[in-house]
């Protein structure tokens, strides 16, 4: 009898264990997740053999991989609230979870941030004489418009814009691969990829919610490729609004002091509302643009 009793024991111990290897778990870090950079990280635990997948609002379905029983979810924000539905499939078992991701401000307009980056790239592409030509053309502009020119200075007018316009033309080819495209997806996404710089965008209905600047770190000690960091740097910052001139001097005594101390962080740097985040890789040196 007591041989019985003690089988039972074990056998109903062993039922439960073999049950509990079967169940669906699903944890997440936070209830309510808010913007890191470019997207909202949603994390937690599961099953090792769990099928995770993941819904935004009412959109598409996706799959995400698990890893030891953690996963991790990058949800691009929005100026809108959105809810996250997670969903963990162990055997024939199913459990879900929702989270939100708060609303996140964005940085700007895609179209106004993309114009005045191009523009101001294309401009400095010019020769000193096109840029002066520029520059004349538009005091002339306002002279046509206030009625102010003769015939004759109407005709070089429309000579010089040509001139100008072909030049423009010119050196927006030649820089076409450091330019921001014209109508990016929604979403994470690679906007420019030089071999010295990188830039990404974070898009949602044409707001620009975040933008990542990347330089690989070896490439800053050849002069030509800091240089094209440093100009993509400030023309970021120009065209989201900051005082391009005050982030580059303070970012620029960041790297002295970085130097003496090795650090990998830097506190942020915050001018006219747009917030930039500095962080390193073993290889990489990141620029994270905010709001």
């Amino acid at each position: 009898m007591k041989k019985t009793v003690v089988g039972l024991v074990v056998s109903l111990g062993l039922v439960s264990l073999l049950a509990g290897c079967g169940q669906a778990k699903l944890t997440t870090s936070k209830t309510n997740y808010h913007q890191n950079g470019m997207v909202a990280v949603v994390k937690g635990t599961t099953n090792k053999k769990a099928h995770l997948s993941y819904q935004i609002d009412q959109g598409a379905t996706h799959k995400t991989s698990v890893r030891e029983g953690t996963y991790v979810v990058q949800v691009p924000t929005t100026t809108k609230q959105q809810t996250v539905t997670l969903k963990a499939k162990t055997g024939s078992k199913t459990i879900e979870k929702k989270v939100t991701v708060a609303a996140g401000t964005a940085v700007g307009q895609y179209q106004a941030i993309a114009d005045k980056y191009n523009q101001a790239v294309i401009g400095m592409a010019l020769s000193k004489a096109d840029q002066a030509k520029a520059q004349s053309l538009q005091k002339q502009a306002a002279a046509a418009k206030a009625g102010q020119l003769a015939p004759a200075q109407l005709m070089a007018l429309q000579q010089t814009q040509k001139d100008v316009q072909a030049a423009m033309q010119q050196a927006k080819t030649a820089k076409k691969d450091q330019l921001l495209p014209a109508k990016p997806a929604d979403g994470v996404h690679q906007l420019v990829k030089t071999d010295n710089v990188v830039i990404r965008g974070a898009i949602a209905d044409q707001d620009v919610m975040g933008l990542t600047l990347i330089a690989p770190i070896k490439a800053l000690k050849d002069k030509a490729a800091l240089k094209e960091f440093g100009t993509s740097f400030a023309l970021l910052a120009q065209s989201t609004g900051a005082d391009s001139k005050k982030v580059m001097s303070e970012f620029s005594k960041f790297t002295k002091k970085n130097k003496k101390s090795n650090q990998t962080t830097m506190k942020t740097i915050t001018s006219n509302g747009v917030k930039f985040n500095t962080g390193f890789s073993a290889s990489h040196l990141y620029i994270y643009i905010t709001k």
